[in-house]
């Protein structure tokens, strides 16, 4: 009589298995989270780069100065307004846009200056640095405005692909 063939795992095959997958997988995640802080740093220093230029754009359109305002600390928060003293935290018809640390979890904005952009030249009363981005693994992302209100960002610590260094 011919012997039966079997077919499939056992159970004991299948637990050493997923245990083989857990292991892995408990590897994998503190480097998962450590990228998505730098995908958040990157979005953040990247958003704000995208703000300036479109608040560079619509101070144009509109034919009236706009400010980029800053309210730093742990609930931190920006927004393109029409008015220099525009509270990001509050409900005002000042606000253009705002952008919260809710919307980046994780990501710390540190060294802000308020910038103000000239509607018929588009430049800023104060090039430089706007903003310093810090992420919980110590990269930092600096974001400046040039003189002719041009925005650019660059890694001051810590590499990140596709921001240069500064």
């Amino acid at each position: 009589m011919p012997a039966l063939r079997q077919r499939g795992l056992t159970l004991i095959e299948l637990m050493i298995g997923l245990g083989i997958c857990a292991v892995l997988m408990s590897l994998a995640v503190p480097s998962f989270a450590s990228y998505l802080q730098r995908q958040r740093l990157k979005a953040a220093a990247q958003g704000l780069e995208l703000d300036l230029r479109e608040a560079r754009y619509e101070s144009a359109r509109r034919g009236a100065a706009l400010n980029l305002v800053f309210m730093p600390g742990p609930d931190w928060c920006y927004a393109i307004a029409s008015t220099p003293e525009c509270d990001c935290h509050l409900q005002q018809p000042c606000r253009i846009k705002t952008v919260r640390a809710q919307d980046l979890r994780g990501v710390h904005l540190s060294d802000t200056h308020a910038t103000r952009f000239d509607p018929a030249s588009g430049n800023v009363d104060q090039p430089g640095t706007i903003a310093v981005w810090q992420a919980p693994g110590g990269e930092k992302v600096r974001v400046s405005v040039s003189p002719l209100g041009r925005p650019f960002a660059c890694m001051t610590e810590g590499n990140l692909p596709p921001l240069p260094t500064c």
